[in-house]
Formats: structure tokens, sequence, C-alpha cells
């Protein structure tokens, strides 16, 4: 699986891995703890700022690379994440 950083002016706002598994975010986890999650895609957003935006993009992609393209073309900074 590849593992990727997200950057918006020099900020850090998305941390993900290619492969199914959970959104997380900045605000508490439901009192229920229940865990959103997505059929191509592990992430933790870092800057609330951004999550919105970050979600509709994802909800418009249809795979990893797709999302990864979304981003970029909407201005964000796309790196591999060292492992």
């Amino acid at each position: 699986m590849s593992a990727w950083l997200v950057w918006a002016e020099g900020d850090l706002v998305l941390t993900m891995i290619d492969g199914p598994g959970a959104l997380t975010g900045t605000a508490p986890p439901p009192p229920d703890g229940a865990v959103t999650r997505h059929p191509f895609l592990s992430a933790s957003a870092h800057d609330a700022g951004h999550e919105s935006r970050l979600r509709t993009i994802l909800d418009a992609a249809s795979d990893p690379e797709d999302f990864r393209e979304r981003l970029r073309a909407s201005g964000y900074r796309v790196e591999a994440r060292p492992t």
C-alpha cells in the first residue's frame, strides 16, 4: 500500500494510505465510537478548515489515483510518504 501526505500552503492537512479503511478528522469521535469507513482509502485530516473541501473532492473520486489528481488540480501538494 502507498502512503501520502497532502499539504496546503505549507500546512499538513491530510495523511492517507491507499486501501480500504477509516476516515478520521479533527473532531472527536461520536459517543458510540462509530468510525466512517471508505472503500479505497484510509485517511486522517489534520486541519478542520480543509475537511469539508477534502471530503467533497474524495466523494467525487473514483479511486486513490483519481483522488490524488483531483487534490493536485485543487491546489493541494501531494507527496509520497516515506516508509
